[in-house]
C-alpha cells in the first residue's frame, strides 16, 4: 500500500526522504512523529499594524477612535497592559511571531532584499521554526490571510509552502515594490490633493501613485478596502476550515498602518469631525510625513492639520476594528466559538506629533512606538476581562499558540508560554522588558524607561509614572538617575548575550 506524499510528508521528510517514500514507501518510516492534543481548540491570531494601545477603548476609554469590537474581546480576554514587542518595526516583529525566536538584538540581520535594508529587515532563516510548520507536522490545518507587502512577497515564499491555505492580498498598492511591482500608476495630477509640498520631491510621490491606481483600477466600495479583503479573506478561509478543525488562522492586516485612508463613513464617525472633512475637502495628507518618520518643523505640519491627520488615523482604526468585528461574528455564526482561541495584537505603533515627530521614530522609540495592544481570549472564558502586568511580547506568540494546541514547541522557540496563566501558574518571571527599534535599544519596567542609541553614548532616562508621556529625559539630572540608566543598560546587556552588535554601512531604506 503505497503512501500518499502530502505536502506535510515533504516539508518532514525533505528531498532525499520524498524519493525514499517514492522508492519504498511502504510500512511508517516516515509517519508524523509530532502530537497534538486530541481536543485541541482552533486559534486565530489576527495582527495589526501600526495601532497604539492608548487608540484603544479597552486600553484607553478616552481614545478618539472607536474600537467597539476589540473593546468587547477585551471584556472576553486576558489584556496585557504592558506588552512591548521583542523587536520593531514591520519586518522583524512578523519574523519572530513566525519563529517564535526573539530578533534582538538583530545579531543574526543579513540583507534580504528586496526588503529595506535596514538593520533587522531579515527573512526568516534556513535553521529557524516556522509555527505553521510545527502545526502542520502535527495534523492542525493551517491558514494565513495578509495584505502584508513583506509578507507576501518573495523573502517570505518558503513560509508561504508550509500553508493548508495561504491567501496573499496585493492591495497596498504604496509598498508593492517589495513583491510584485504596480505596472499602472496614477499620474502626479492624481495625487496632488494628498500630497504635503515638502513631500513633493521624496519617495512617498510613487508610493501615492502606486496607491491611487491601484485603488481606481480595484477598490469598489468599503468591502474593497485592503483591511476589510483582509478580513473578508479570513471568513472565506473559515469556511474552509471550520469542517478541519483543529486549525490555526492568522488574520494580518497591514492596516491602520500609512497612507490612512479610511472609507468616508468612519471619517465621518470620529467626534468633531464635520470641521474635519471640510478641509479634506482641500488638503486631505493621506501619507503626512516621509516613511517612517518626520519632524513637524521639517515638512510644514501645523496644528490644524495635525488634527486632521489624528482624525483620520482614528477613523482607520474605527474601520480597521468594524471588520474585525465581521471577523468574529463569522466565528459565531460557524459556531467555532466554543472551540476557539483568539490571539490579537499589533506590531508597533506610532507618534502622531507627540515629541515633534509623526509616524514610527527610530532614533525615539517612544511609549507611543513600543506599547501595543495584546489579548488573548480562551473560549471557556477563563480570565475574561482580567489585566496581566506580565511583559508579554509577540516571540510570545508562537509557543503560546503550539503550547494551546499541544503541540511541543522545538528548543529554538525561546518565547515564554503564557496559556499556563489560564491554568493558574505563572511563566517565568520578566521583571524587566527589553527591545530594539532596528540599531536603538529600549529597556524599562513598571517605573523606569531607557532609550539608547547604538553605541550607547546618549541614554534618555524617563520616569514612566510621573511621566508616561515620556516628555522629560531624566539622564544628567544627578546620581540617582545615573544609577538607574546604569542599572538599567547592565540588564539590557546581559539579556543581548553579554554585548550588543554594531552594524556599519548599512543603506537606510526605509520599511514599516
Amino acid at each position: 500500500m503505497a503512501r500518499r506524499l502530502t505536502r506535510r510528508g515533504v516539508l518532514k521528510t525533505g528531498a532525499a526522504g520524498a524519493a525514499a517514500v517514492g522508492l519504498s514507501a511502504c510500512g511508517d518510516e516516515y509517519a508524523e512523529t509530532s502530537q497534538r492534543s486530541s481536543d485541541a481548540p482552533n486559534v486565530i491570531l489576527i495582527v495589526t499594524d501600526s495601532t497604539r494601545a492608548d487608540y484603544v477603548g479597552a486600553y484607553n476609554a478616552a481614545s478618539r477612535a472607536r474600537t467597539p469590537n476589540l473593546d468587547a474581546l477585551f471584556k472576553r480576554s486576558l489584556k496585557f497592559q504592558y506588552a512591548v514587542p521583542e523587536a520593531m518595526p514591520t519586518g522583524l516583529v512578523r519574523r519572530t511571531l513566525l519563529t517564535g525566536m526573539r530578533s534582538f538584538p538583530n545579531r543574526d540581520w543579513v540583507l534580504s532584499p528586496p526588503m529595506p535594508s535596514e538593520v533587522g529587515w531579515t527573512r526568516p532563516l534556513p535553521y529557524q521554526p516556522l509555527l505553521t510548520e510545527e502545526l502542520g507536522k502535527a495534523g492542525i490545518e493551517t491558514a494565513y490571510v495578509t495584505d502584508n507587502p513583506f509578507i507576501v512577497g518573495p523573502r517570505y515564499t518558503d513560509f508561504r509552502r508550509t500553508l493548508d491555505i495561504g491567501r496573499p492580498d496585493f492591495s497596498q498598492g504604496a509598498y508593492r515594490d517589495f513583491n510584485t511591482p504596480f505596472r499602472r500608476p496614477a499620474p502626479r495630477s492624481a495625487i496632488e490633493k494628498y500630497l504635503l509640498p515638502a513631500l513633493s520631491d521624496t519617495v512617498e510621490v510613487r508610493r501615492l501613485q502606486d496607491y491611487v491606481g491601484w485603488n481606481s483600477m480595484y477598490r469598489v466600495g468599503e468591502k474593497n478596502y485592503s483591511a476589510a479583503r483582509v478580513m473578508r479573506g479570513g471568513m472565506d478561509a473559515l469556511d474552509e476550515l471550520k469542517n478541519k478543525q483543529p486549525f490555526f488562522l492568522g488574520v494580518d492586516s497591514f492596516d491602520p498602518h500609512e497612507p490612512f485612508d479610511a472609507p468616508p463613513l468612519y471619517v465621518e464617525r470620529i467626534e468633531g469631525q464635520p470641521k474635519g472633512i471640510q478641509k479634506t475637502r482641500n488638503i486631505l495628507p493621506i501619507q503626512p510625513f516621509l516613511t517612517p518618520a518626520s519632524r513637524l518643523d521639517k515638512i510644514g505640519i501645523d496644528d490644524d492639520t495635525l488634527e486632521l491627520v489624528r482624525e483620520l488615523y482614528a477613523a482607520e482604526l474605527t474601520f480597521v476594528d468594524t471588520w474585525i468585528g465581521k471577523l468574529l461574528n463569522k466565528v459565531n455564526d460557524l459556531g467555532l466559538a466554543d472551540n476557539t482561541i483568539v490571539y490579537y495584537l499589533s506590531d508597533h505603533g506610532l507618534t502622531l506629533g507627540e515629541h515633534g515627530i509623526i509616524g514610527k521614530s527610530t532614533p525615539r522609540p517612544y511609549s507611543e512606538i513600543h506599547h501595543v495592544p495584546y489579548m488573548i481570549h480562551h473560549p471557556e472564558g477563563r480570565l475574561a476581562g482580567k489585566t496581566s502586568r506580565y511583559f508579554a511580547s509577540t516571540h510570545d506568540v508562537a509557543r503560546t499558540i503550539l503550547s494551546f494546541q499541544g503541540v511541543r514547541a522545538p528548543g529554538l522557540m525561546n518565547g515564554e508560554d503564557l496559556s499556563v496563566l489560564f491554568d493558574g501558574r505563572e511563566p517565568t518571571g520578566r521583571p524587566y522588558f527589553t527591545s530594539c527599534y532596528q540599531e536603538t535599544w529600549i529597556c524599562g519596567n513598571y517605573e523606569w524607561l531607557m532609550i539608547s542609541t547604538p553605541d550607547g553614548s546618549r541614554r534618555e532616562l524617563y520616569d514612566m509614572v510621573n511621566d508616561p508621556g515620556n516628555n522629560r529625559d531624566l539622564a544628567g539630572s544627578g546620581p540617582a538617575a545615573t544609577a538607574k540608566i546604569n542599572e538599567l543598560w547592565d540588564v539590557l546587556v546581559n539579556e543581548a548575550g553579554g554585548t550588543l552588535p554594531v552594524f556599519h554601512d548599512h543603506i537606510g531604506v526605509v520599511g514599516g
